[in-house]
């Protein structure tokens, strides 16, 4: 090759070099964010068990007073049967 077309292929093959080295997107990768009204969709599915089992979580406390009272209660009255 002559020095005058070695000058001109060098630069050629490095951009050739360097636009096979650019990375592509996945195929299946989304092309535009999550829209909002799906954002929320999801995060109203997650939080109505966690909401319910914080509704759940405030009857099972007061029946658990309830019983500790009883018990105090009874023992101390005496009301407990004896061996």
């Amino acid at each position: 090759m002559p020095p005058r077309t070695a000058k001109l292929v060098m630069p050629f093959a490095a951009a050739l070099l360097l636009a096979a080295c650019k990375e592509n997107p996945a195929p299946d990768a989304p092309k535009s964010p999550a829209s909002p009204v799906g954002a929320t969709e999801l995060r109203d599915t997650i939080q109505k068990p966690i909401d319910k089992a914080k509704g759940v979580e405030g009857v099972i406390q007061n029946a658990h007073d309830k019983q500790d009272e009883q018990l105090q209660k009874e023992e101390g009255s005496g009301a407990a049967s004896q061996p």
